[in-house]
């Protein structure tokens, strides 16, 4: 049994089971204060539900320490500390308990100036002031004095899903029918753009046009306030860091997106996930023109900046046979919604055989659709001499920012994106539990993929195994589709069964997900070894 818990893998086991997953677990909203500095003890209030049987903090940085003061079924009081040596930065927090293991939320440790929040409190420059939002409708004010011609910056972090923060700049005015109070608006930010994959944190840059006394207001988008809604607001002069417009990229495999980077061993990594044991050469490249010179050799990378509006650049691509081609788009300044890279393949009659842009037919209003794509495959059907060009979406927009690579080369199948949708497991003794994992296969990819998963705790045992994917036909409307999306998905299932007599875990337990393709009959480097915590647990109500 011992070997089996450490980790049995099979490659085919088609399963009907729908088990649900343990309920009631306990779970973390929220923390205040929110942020602290190094080498400093704080006192701090963590909400959710179903703590009451907490027991102790875990931290996954070392240089902080989380002491458990009280527990309620609410909240938990704690103390933090902070080593003198500890980096700046999110740190996450997990509570452990007789219920299991929480889910992990973020607290922040700052470098700046530290207080908080108290009525008619004057910022400045270089400070960071914890607050929150306790009811609904909750507004906070400051006060900062300015001189004519200084550039603030107010940026605010939120502590949770639960508050969409909004930063107001108000300045003195008589009384009118627009205002009351003797304040106006002056400058606002809910976030500098919304988009999928963007912060939704404010941050709100001006240049004070008058010397005087202003006031700088912190409120919810949609009034949300409560027990988690705490926030922290930092105050910088000048502009600061403009990093918000980008996307954070994952820590996970992510091929599909404009922030990944094609540069370095790119093309091995893709042959690694293939399964093969050896890199590629690199791939050869070339600067885009607007004249056109220069012809690019696959694989080649073709880069450049679009500096101004309407500007294309174009170079010549050489197929000395009909093949199967990928073109992936990397955007590592400017990004979307910004900067929309359209990239497209011409043959020598000015015919389009290939783009980025996406396009199908919305269902409701018959009308079409276009999305463009960070990653294209496509078949090139005859030798001959192609052209290649790379613009934005408009005429409108050009910036020295607007900086793209793309890599043009033969397709490589591989394993592409594998997620697992639980950050922890809280398995109860004498219950089954069932964990998915969803596997992409890119570039028409065949071969086995073996997961495993090793190091489970004693009385553990786990039997592993993966669908057939399902080849559905193609949607009537959806356009080209298998040119912007993984061909297939593939979905490993995990077993876990819990022995009755199992220990339960006095502390976290931490196993791994193992994922390995099988090339020629033999076991290749993982791809894959997530660590994730676990515990097994009395009973959940």
């Amino acid at each position: 049994m011992k070997s089996l818990a450490g980790g049995v893998a099979a490659v085919l086991w088609a399963t009907g089971l729908a088990l649900g997953a343990a309920v009631a677990e306990p779970v973390l909203q929220g923390v205040n204060p929110l942020a602290g500095r190094a080498g400093t003890t704080y006192s701090v209030v963590i909400v959710g539900t179903g703590l009451a049987a907490m027991q102790r903090f875990s931290v996954e940085e070392a240089g902080v320490r989380v002491r458990l003061v009280k527990a309620g079924a609410d909240r938990l009081v704690g103390e933090i500390t902070l080593d003198p040596s500890v980096t700046p930065g999110e740190k996450r927090i997990r509570a452990v308990g007789p219920r299991g293991v929480t889910n992990a939320i973020a607290w922040h440790v700052v470098t700046e100036a530290l207080v908080a929040e108290k009525p008619e409190l004057v910022l400045a420059p270089g400070l960071v002031v914890n607050g929150s939002l306790a009811e609904p409708g909750e507004v906070d004010l400051y006060a900062v004095e300015a001189k004519a011609g200084e550039v603030l910056t107010f940026a605010v972090v939120a502590g949770g899903s639960g508050l969409d923060p909004v930063v107001t700049l108000l300045e003195p005015a008589a009384d009118s029918w627009f205002s009351t109070k003797g304040w106006k608006r002056l400058a606002f930010n809910d976030e500098e753009l919304f988009f999928p994959g963007l912060t939704t944190q404010a941050r709100l840059t001006h240049v004070v046009q008058q010397a005087g006394r202003y006031r700088v207001q912190v409120s919810g988008f949609a009034g949300q306030g409560g027990a988690g809604a705490s926030y922290f607001l930092r105050v910088r002069s000048g502009e600061g860091e403009r990093r918000w417009r980008h996307p954070i990229a994952r820590t996970d495999w992510n091929e599909r997106s404009f922030v990944r980077q094609l540069g370095g061993d790119w093309l091995g990594t893709l042959h690694a996930r293939g399964g093969a044991r050896q890199s590629p050469l690199p791939p050869s490249q070339l600067s885009g023109t607007e004249a056109g010179e220069g012809v690019l050799v696959l694989p080649g990378i073709l880069e450049g900046r679009l500096n101004r509006p309407a500007m294309a650049h174009t170079v010549r691509l050489h197929i000395e046979r009909a093949m199967q081609l990928a073109i992936e788009i990397e955007t590592p300044e400017a990004t979307l919604p910004e900067f929309n890279p359209v990239v497209s393949v011409f043959d020598a009659t000015g015919r389009e055989v290939a783009t980025n842009v996406h396009t199908k037919r919305n269902n409701n209003g018959l009308y079409m659709m276009k999305m463009i794509h960070a990653k294209t495959t496509f078949a090139i059907p005859a030798p001959g001499d192609y052209t290649v060009q790379v613009r934005d979406i408009t005429t409108d927009h050009g910036r020295p920012e607007f900086f793209y690579r793309v890599l043009i080369r033969p397709q490589i199948p591989h394993v592409g994106r594998v997620e697992m949708p639980e950050d922890r497991l809280n398995l109860v003794a004498g219950k089954v539990r069932l964990v998915t994992l969803q596997l992409e296969r890119e570039e028409d990819f065949r071969d086995p993929v073996m997961a495993t998963m090793e190091g489970l705790p004693a009385g553990v045992t786990v039997v592993p195994g993966a669908e057939n994917p399902l080849e559905r036909p193609p949607l009537q409307n959806a356009g080209r589709i298998e040119r912007y999306t993984p061909k297939t998905t593939q979905y490993f299932s995990f077993l876990l069964n819990v022995a009755e007599d199992a220990a339960l875990s006095g502390m976290i337990e931490w196993p791994r997900v193992v994922v390995r393709p099988v090339k020629e009959q033999q076991l290749a480097a993982p791809i894959l070894e997530k660590r994730f915590p676990m515990m097994v647990v009395k009973g959940l109500q």
